[in-house]
């Protein structure tokens, strides 16, 4: 007999689990016994790995204290806490199906998380209204569907967020004076001063997307952050000298509330929480919570945000209900295999968008089920047929209203995602965790969203999301329903050990 999927001096981290299989091979031509019954005996040797640093059982705040201390560009101070700036490492933690940055230590002492990526695009605010963060679409999103989902959300302690109005893209005030959040809450977004006391451009949170804040100017629009993509991609499309030095330098801007510039959620994780594992890189972030029992469904095993295999592709988890748990792809639909997006992958837009749908129609066709399932059988019995909405949305509406909206329904297996959804805001969908660079340029890709016609995101350097009117075809991004008796055989759930099913 033989061992496979696992080899000798294989690692494996705290409380990891994995998956192997033992091999037996009989050949009844080579011993004259004619016993089929065998009795066999494995033994599995485990040794530590004394080269890692791993700070099992610490606190968070005893490791945020140590990066802290050891920060090579130093810290810098705000609302009476201590926070990172500069260039950062060893700052990240794997938290609840998403990658966070550790941003430092609050005045209750408390730490102070914001994702590695942005999760969603809606206007922050009705149309016509003046910037008011408590009453905000972005804190009701914030706080009522995406905080909600948090499988670990116990931990996430309340704050108050500072919406101050700044005179210019340069403040990096240490306090908030006025307009400090009357009610406190779990989730909330990054300010003005926050961004550029960090180092801005030059600092840890710099991750190539554009993203909003909560700071307003004096005028009642908000002050946003440009990606640094915006100029490769000028710069791809012929765009040179002083004109691309104008996009190059185009990075703290002015916009208006009704817009859909990505949201970055900042947590607030208690003091009295230890890691479990992980040495803060990016490879190996620290970990809080994991999830150790893979032989639950996906279903209910499955987190918010986390990675899933399905078929050879990367999926994360959109949502879960009863009828079973919504994956959409971590990429575009690409039916050549090679990586390259383009028109000749787009599906032609129907104009009645109302009464037909063309995209609907396309994504549920056989060869675009084949290529989903990679033609396999047993992968297609996984899929649950269900039904999906493409109801209209408009801009300065409330997201939830849309998100519950059940007009112009369809049924299929494949379906797409809706405003205020997350994961609409992938601005790179990147081929590596390591290499942000790498995105697809120019491309659009459809939403179950109509504007009129559609709503359409643009992905590299315009608004999170974007309705367009002449723009006939787009990219697919699929989503599906994954069947509630699926199980997870192994994987925790990471990008680089996302759930096999």
């Amino acid at each position: 007999f033989s061992i496979e999927d696992i080899k000798v001096n294989d690692k494996l981290k705290a409380k990891e689990s994995k998956v192997f299989k033992v091999k037996v091979v009989w050949d009844s031509e080579s011993t004259s016994i004619p016993n089929t019954n065998k009795d066999l005996t494995l033994s599995i040797n485990f040794a530590q790995d004394t080269g890692s640093t791993t700070p099992s059982g610490d606190t968070i705040t005893s490791t945020v204290d140590n990066l802290l201390d050891s920060s090579i560009d130093g810290t810098y101070n705000y609302m009476d806490g201590t926070y990172l700036k500069g260039e950062q490492t060893t700052n990240y933690v794997w938290f609840d199906g998403f990658l966070w940055r550790i941003m430092g230590k609050n005045a209750d002492g408390s730490v102070r998380l914001i994702t590695d990526e942005s999760v969603t695009g809606i206007p922050l605010s009705a149309s016509g209204s003046t910037f008011d963060y408590d009453n905000s679409y972005a804190n009701d999103w914030l706080n009522n569907y995406f905080y909600p989902k948090l499988e670990d959300n116990n931990l996430i302690v309340n704050q108050t967020w500072c919406s101050e109005p700044a005179e210019n893209k340069t403040s990096a005030r240490t306090n908030c004076m006025n307009n400090l959040s009357t009610i406190p809450s779990k989730v909330g977004m990054i300010s003005l001063d926050e961004w550029n006391l960090s180092g801005g451009t030059d600092g840890y949170l710099e991750n190539r997307e554009w993203i909003s804040t909560l700071t307003p100017d004096n005028n009642g629009s908000l002050w946003g952050r440009a990606s640094l993509g915006f100029a490769d991609q000028m710069k791809r499309q012929g765009i040179t000298g002083d004109e691309l030095k104008i996009y190059s330098e185009f990075n703290v801007f002015i916009y208006q509330a009704i817009n859909y510039l990505p949201l970055r959620p900042i947590i607030n994780i208690s003091s009295s929480v230890k890691f479990i594992t992980g040495d803060g890189t990016k490879d190996n972030p620290y970990q809080i919570i994991e999830n150790n029992n893979i032989s639950e469904s996906l279903k209910n095993q499955g987190h918010l945000g986390e990675y899933v295999t399905y078929a050879g592709r990367n999926y994360r988890v959109l949502e879960k209900s009863n009828q079973g748990t919504k994956i959409v792809l971590e990429g575009l639909y690409d039916h050549n295999n090679d990586g390259n997006i383009d028109d000749s992958d787009s599906f032609e837009y129907d104009e009645n968008w109302e009464e037909v749908c063309t995209v609907c129609t396309k994504i549920n066709e056989e060869s675009f089920i084949n290529w989903i399932t990679n033609n396999n059988e047993k992968e297609k019995n996984k899929l649950v047929f269900t039904t999906w909405y493409k109801g209209a949305y408009w801009d300065g509406e409330n997201y939830n209203d849309h998100l519950k909206n059940t007009e112009n329904p369809y049924t299929g297996y494949v379906g797409l995602q809706k405003v205020g959804n997350l994961f609409t805001t992938d601005c790179f969908l990147q081929k590596t965790q390591e290499d942000k660079t790498e995105y697809y340029a120019s491309i659009h890709y459809y939403l179950n969203t109509r504007i009129n016609r559609s709503m359409i995101w643009y992905g590299n350097w315009n608004y999170g999301l974007t309705g367009f009117y002449e723009i006939k075809s787009a990219a697919i991004r699929p989503v599906i329903m994954i069947s509630p008796d699926v199980q997870i055989l192994s994987g925790n759930g990471t990008f680089n050990s996302p759930y096999q099913i």
